[in-house]
């Protein structure tokens, strides 16, 4: 409850010192009323918290099970799997969307559910206690999100910019800060994050206890299976919610309703059911007209700017994403532009112009809301393929675009990720390539890797150099604000080309171009080594480095779950060679699953269905071993691993590069390459689980490991994406260790591998039968 006071008292205080700041807009009035409205609920709720525990004590026996729980042991733990996937689902998405350093500190939230889900795992003994405390959490983290999102968010990310030596766009930070500044940036995103991990996890430690007990009732197998087909149903339904467009509100019922199955009584059941009704509330406000497409969160409304004192003020419809700037659809024909006394935007109009002539045929990829189709159209092009990965930005401009640029009937709109579209066009057909302003707001799966990093790499301009005419040129908008920003854009389209590349200065914009002289053919420039590529596709980062800040980010979460697993009473002293068998599973896990993500991305594209499509092949990797570990019975852990080894391997050798516009069936072999890893290793956990004397405390330490995989994803910023089939191997290689040792140290351990698994102290003693 101290903790509820705590976020109400911030955002309530955070609300009227934002409100005394300066001069404030419609909606950012609006936003302050959401916040200080949220806080104040957040006190009133903890000063009956205390009522409601006593109320859920009341109703049942002290550390009784819910008799439904109990009865139907099966049903629980499939709902337990769908909570603990969809959940995690739900946290990661709404707290980037709201706190937009997460889009970029993405693996923060992901840890931090790793963590919780572990540690209450570990824990066990799931009560109708434990739901009260998750829905407590569930209403105080949506309000605090979602009025923090108006608050104080913004303050974040200039925080996150001036710590990290990363380009952030819409940040307003030009020049990367030095010595004390940067230095007090860092630590302050350390704290930040380090106290965002201590908070999410909380949230997760009560679902993670109902999850653990569930294991408990059924054999070590059958159970793990169906918690495996309970996280493909959660899955799936997070997943069905993104492709209707669902709003958050909708997410929070789905995702808590379910809770209903652990109370009984009037009482707790009316709890619940006001509780679950707040926590939607709590994240239901919104400012303008918001979108959530399958991407991202997207915030729109009309707004009225002066571009000349003495000139007439210009409409436009307002787009951000997650609350930062994207763009403003605006009228920039000529009759608009005198109207108002000028261009707002020349960098539109200003990158055809550097054309040699007016253009016939125009791939624009980015196109948004249609600002570069708009201006293709005013500069003569006879047809216009406008490409965008998010439906939802399309039809925000179909609706507001003032000029309707999606509805001439020149334009053909294809709603697809750009590589997947440089692929799929016809070679030699276009006088111009344009690159808008693509997104950098989010996040590919759960990878360090952002939604545009695969359009900005050497094989990328490549395939784009392949779609144009003898002649014909590329054209790249961005905001480039730090001179080797700049200088990589030079460089990457002086690879390409085969003439000098041009820069047309647009106030915050740049425009660069360049021209194909000989369509077809590879320009023989030098190499330049510091250029993206599809292994290291990191445009924003300046050096094939971990930035400073992350590592001082991943320092303050690796403190932090130290704190957290030593607060929740688990004995790290009491770990056994059996524990770090399944730890080091669970790290080599999450990064094949992320590197699977980023291979497939490349050969079928970065669309959230590729995303979606590979985490559930995942999964049924993982329910085709069970099922072999079933028929085969004692299957030799030597033959497991040697798969496993062998598959890793192959998966590395392989390159997306080296089947591309082979035919499907080449694409689906490869698919099946990169995948097969996650079988051999499903095999080795399922067998090793069966024999587990106490499920709770297995599956929580394989989920801890991940929190480690999860850590040393953002090793991929210095090595490369291939390398973590590497280091996935080498959690492997010690998870083959840890069972060698296992097997000395407990005799008849190589039948029960698992013996000897529970960790928690004396004051957690384990459960009967462990």
């Amino acid at each position: 409850m101290t903790f509820s006071v705590s976020l109400g008292a911030v955002l309530a205080v955070g609300g009227l010192v934002r409100a005394a700041s300066g001069p404030l807009d419609t909606y950012q009035r609006r936003g302050i009323v959401i916040g200080v409205a949220g806080g104040l609920g957040l006190v009133a709720l903890a000063l009956v918290g205390r009522r409601l525990g006593d109320l859920f004590r009341e109703e049942g026996a002290a550390g009784a099970r819910v008799h439904r729980a109990a009865a139907w042991p099966r049903t629980t733990l499939f709902i337990a799997s769908v909570l603990a996937l969809f959940l995690e689902m739900v946290l990661i998405r709404y707290a980037a969307s709201q706190i937009r350093i997460f889009s970029f500190y993405k693996n923060v939230p992901l840890i931090a559910a790793y963590l919780g889900l572990g540690v209450g795992c570990a824990l066990g003994r799931g009560r109708p206690q434990h739901v009260l405390s998750l829905l407590l959490w569930s209403v105080s983290l949506g309000v605090f999100l979602c009025g923090g999102a108006f608050l104080f968010a913004s303050r974040v990310s200039v925080m996150a910019a001036l710590a990290s030596s990363e380009h952030l766009l819409g940040d307003a930070v030009v020049q990367r800060p030095e010595g004390l500044l940067a230095l007090a940036a860092q630590v302050g995103m350390g704290l930040f994050c380090l106290a965002a991990l201590l908070v999410l996890a909380s949230f997760f430690i009560p679902l993670g206890r109902l999850l653990g007990d569930a294991f408990e009732e059924l054999p070590r197998l059958a159970a793990y299976t169906l918690n495996i087909l309970g996280s493909l149903a959660g899955t799936g339904l997070f997943l069905l919610l993104g492709y209707l467009w669902a709003p958050p509100w909708i997410w929070m019922l789905v995702g808590l309703v379910p809770l209903f199955w652990w109370v009984e009584g009037r009482g707790q059941v009316l709890t619940a059911g006001g509780l679950v009704a707040l926590s939607a509330l709590a994240v239901a406000p919104s400012v303008g007209e918001t979108i959530w497409s399958p991407y991202q969160k997207l915030v729109g409304h009309p707004i009225t700017f002066r571009v000349n004192p003495a000139g007439a003020q210009a409409p436009g419809y307002l787009v951000n994403i997650s609350d930062v700037f994207y763009q403003i659809a605006v009228d920039l024909r000529p009759a608009a532009v005198a109207r108002i006394g000028g261009n707002p935007f020349p960098h539109y109009d200003g990158a055809f112009r550097l054309l040699p002539g007016p253009p016939d045929r125009v791939l624009i990829v980015g196109s948004g809301t249609g600002n570069d189709v708009a201006a293709a159209l005013r500069a003569g092009a006879a047809h216009v393929d406008a490409v965008d990965i998010d439906p939802a930005i399309v039809a925000l401009g179909r609706l507001h675009h003032p000029e309707h640029p999606y509805d001439d009937p020149r334009v053909r709109v294809i709603v697809n990720d750009a590589r997947a579209a440089f692929r799929q066009l016809p070679a030699g057909q276009y006088d111009a390539v344009v690159f808008g302003l693509l997104d950098s707001h989010t996040q590919l799966g759960m990878s360090s890797v952002r939604l545009d990093n695969y359009v900005f790499t050497r094989e990328s301009f490549s395939e784009a150099r392949r779609l144009l005419r003898s002649g014909g040129s590329i054209i790249v908008t961005a905001a480039t604000f730090r001179d080797w920003f700049r200088q990589r854009l030079v460089d990457l389209l002086d690879a390409t080309c085969d003439t000098p590349v041009r820069t047309r200065d647009h106030q915050a914009w740049i425009t660069y171009t360049c021209r194909v002289e000989a369509a077809g053919q590879v320009p023989g420039h030098a190499e330049v080594h510091a250029l993206p590529t599809d292994d290291w596709p990191f445009l924003y980062l300046p050096a094939r480095t971990i930035p400073q800040a992350y590592a001082l980010v991943v320092a303050a979460l690796a403190v932090g779950s130290a704190l957290l697993v030593r607060a929740s009473g688990l004995s790290p002293e009491r770990l056994t060679a059996s524990h770090l068998h399944f730890f080091f599973l669970g790290a080599g896990f999450l990064l094949m699953e992320v590197y699977a993500i980023n291979r497939l991305a490349l050969l079928f594209g970065t669309t959230w269905i590729v995303s979606a499509v590979t985490i559930m092949v995942v999964l049924t990797l993982i329910v085709a071993a069970n099922f072999t570990v079933t028929l085969a019975g004692n299957l030799p852990y030597m033959v497991a691993y040697a798969g496993l080894v062998a598959s890793l391997l192959v998966s590395f050798a392989l390159h997306p590069q080296a089947v591309l516009g082979r035919g499907l069936g080449i694409s689906v072999g490869f698919a099946v390459a990169v995948l097969m890893p996650v079988y051999f290793a499903g095999l080795i956990f399922a067998r090793s689980f069966a024999w587990a004397a106490a499920a709770g405390p297995a599956i929580g330490a394989n989920m801890l490991g991940a929190v480690l995989g999860g850590w040393a994803e953002y090793s991929s910023m210095a090595v490369g994406i291939s390398a973590l089939a590497l280091l996935a191997l080498a959690f492997y290689l010690g998870s083959l260790l840890c069972l060698v040792r296992a097997q000395r140290v407990v005799p008849g351990v190589a039948a029960r591998p698992g013996v000897s698994t529970d960790v928690r102290s004396d004051d957690h003693p384990a459960p009967p039968g462990a």
